[in-house]
This record gives C-alpha cells, sequence and structure tokens, in this order.
C-alpha cells in the first residue's frame, strides 16, 4: 500500500480517517500492516500490499459472484495485446487522454487492466477496487505504477471520501450486483461535483432473445458449475463462434454485407480483440450467479434520481450500453 492512499480512505463504518501501523515494508510501501479508524475500534489488515476494507458479512449472491469472478481474473490474469483498444473501446466519446490529471476511481476493477490503462494515460491517481481475489492480480500489475493503487471492499460500502474522485468508472459490473441501481448510487456519492462517471452495463435491447431463451442456463445450471468444466464449455462454444466470426461474419463485413446479421457490431468487434479475449466473454457468460440487463429507460431514470446530466447514452456494439454523466455541481 502506497502511502498516498490514506488521502483517500475512510472507515467504512463511520466515515472517519485512518491511520496505518505497518509490520512489514516494501521500500516506501506497508506490505503488511494495519489500519486503525481515528474514531471508531474498527480495524483493516493490509495483506499483500492491499487493504483489505471487506464488510462484515456478505449476502450468499455477493460471495458467490465474488467467488466466481476471483476464479475467472485468476484465470485470464494475463494483460493481452489489446487491452488498451479494450479501454478505448469503453471510453466513448471520452478518449484515455481526458483522464490525465485527474483523481480516478475504477470501480470493480478485476485484474486491473483498465486501472492500469487509465494510470498509463496519466491520472494523477487511480484506485482500483474489487470485492474478489482478483484484487492480487490488479495489484501484481499495478503495484510498480507510482499513481496506482488498490483496494479489496464491496461496492456497496466503499471506504473513499465523499466526493474524492474526478472521474468514476465501472466495465462491466454493476450488471452483476443483487442491485444495480444501489451500486450506482453509491458510485456517485464518490464523483466530485462537475466530475463524471461513466459505466458500462448489459443491455435489454439487443438481447431479447438471448434473455429468453439463453441466459436462463446460466442461472439454472452453468454458474453452479466447477470452474473446470465451465473452462470446457467456453471452449466448446467459444471454437464454433469463432470459427462462424472468421468464415461468415468478416468476409459478409468486407463487403458490407453483415449488417442483417445476429450480433454483427458485437463479434466484428471481438474478432478485431482476437479468440482470447472472445473466450474470455463466453466464459463470462456462463458463471456469474446474477447478470442483470438493463433497458434504457432503467439507466435514464438512475441518472434522473441521482440528479446527473447526461453527457451520452450509447448503445454499444447494439447490445450494451456506455452511459457518461456528470455531477452537477451546487447551485
Amino acid at each position: 500500500m502506497k502511502p498516498e492512499l490514506l488521502e483517500f480512505l475512510v472507515c467504512v463504518h463511520c466515515g472517519a480517517p485512518l491511520r496505518c501501523a505497518a509490520s512489514r515494508m516494501r521500500g516506501a510501501e506497508v506490505e503488511e500492516g494495519m489500519l486503525d479508524c481515528t474514531q471508531c475500534a474498527a480495524r483493516f489488515p493490509v495483506r499483500g500490499g492491499i487493504p483489505r476494507m471487506l464488510p462484515d458479512g456478505l449476502s450468499t449472491p455477493e460471495c458467490a459472484t465474488s467467488r466466481a469472478f476471483g476464479t475467472q481474473w485468476k484465470m485470464l490474469a494475463d494483460l493481452t495485446s489489446v487491452f488498451r483498444e479494450e479501454f478505448r473501446s469503453y471510453l466513448d466519446p471520452l478518449a484515455p487522454t481526458d483522464l490525465h490529471g485527474l483523481a480516478v476511481l475504477d470501480a470493480g476493477c478485476g485484474m486491473g487492466k483498465f486501472s492500469y490503462a487509465a494510470a498509463e494515460a496519466g491520472a494523477r491517481v487511480v484506485i482500483g477496487v474489487d470485492l474478489s481475489e482478483a484484487v492480487e492480480v490488479a495489484h501484481a500489475h499495478l503495484r510498480d505504477r507510482p499513481n496506482a493503487h488498490v483496494v479489496q471492499a464491496s461496492i456497496y460500502q466503499l471506504p473513499f471520501r465523499p466526493s474524492a474522485f474526478e472521474f468514476v468508472f465501472s466495465i462491466g459490473v454493476l450488471h452483476h450486483l443483487p442491485d444495480p441501481a444501489l451500486g450506482f448510487e453509491r458510485l456517485v456519492r464518490l464523483v466530485h461535483p462537475g466530475g463524471r462517471i461513466l459505466v458500462w452495463l448489459y443491455a435489454l435491447e439487443g438481447n431479447e432473445r438471448f434473455v429468453r431463451l439463453l441466459d436462463p442456463w446460466r442461472a439454472r445450471l452453468f454458474s453452479r458449475l466447477p470452474p473446470a468444466a465451465n473452462r470446457v464449455i467456453a471452449t466448446v462454444l467459444a471454437v464454433p463462434l469463432w470459427l462462424l466470426i472468421r468464415g461468415l461474419y468478416v468476409p459478409l463485413a468486407r463487403r458490407e454485407r453483415a449488417g442483417r446479421l445476429p450480433y454483427a457490431p458485437y463479434f466484428l468487434y471481438f474478432h478485431r480483440l482476437g479468440f482470447q479475449v472472445f473466450w474470455g466473454t463466453v466464459y463470462d457468460k456462463l458463471v456469474p450467479p446474477i447478470a442483470h440487463y438493463l433497458s434504457q429507460g432503467s439507466v435514464r431514470r438512475w441518472l434522473e434520481n441521482a440528479d446527473l446530466t447526461e453527457l451520452a447514452l450509447r448503445h454499444r456494439n447494439a447490445n450494451s450500453w456506455t452511459c457518461l454523466a456528470r455531477r452537477c455541481p451546487p447551485a
């Protein structure tokens, strides 16, 4: 844990500042130690360089989701050659350079690839937070970047000062929470007035058949299988789909005739990123215990309830939402 992180951390129980007592250092960083609340009796360990600020109790769905994604990101731990392109695509209509000089929160950072991209783009500080053990992979990627930090915590109980960040993003996380709207509300509290928040979410529009016919199998069967079984199933599904993309979608796209094929923008996007990223996405569709597909109206209601100004709501790849909004400064 880098000392600068204390500028942002507060107690999850009372919101008071924390002080750190280190028992083992790595240069200027705390490798092992304890965070003590300056007001109440709460204590939070620092293990492996990561503040572990987990709530006292997690619901059964939260525990299952944490285990599923912890396993996934430990398995898909490598920074691929295309993660920067992925990040640019999710940020659109912003560019990574728009984060230069900002305090940034990556809410649900997984293995840390987008935190890395934000830090590399020149953010003043980037904090990646995740509930799962994937924080250990993220920390391994980010520990040598002086402007990057990793914290283990729940989105429902985030240990940061209110209004601490000028830019908050959450990519592919809120729709896996038991209550996505509540998770969004907790993130908005951390945005500085005048700052921006960007979330990427599964869309109901464009996924109607998938939600009706295929997604129920995730909930009833695949999310309950061991990871090894889902790795095999993901491969069995991904390989023929990849051959279909290469053999049908790509040739028709070159002749500008792929527009009527199902999921054409989505499949062609993954063709640019490569099979490894595509396989990971297929696996990701199998394992989560919870997956919400949100309508455009639902997302707009989130913005209205949080008194946010909509800057962009994009139907990304015709099957998901990228929502960018600004927190209104006080009158």
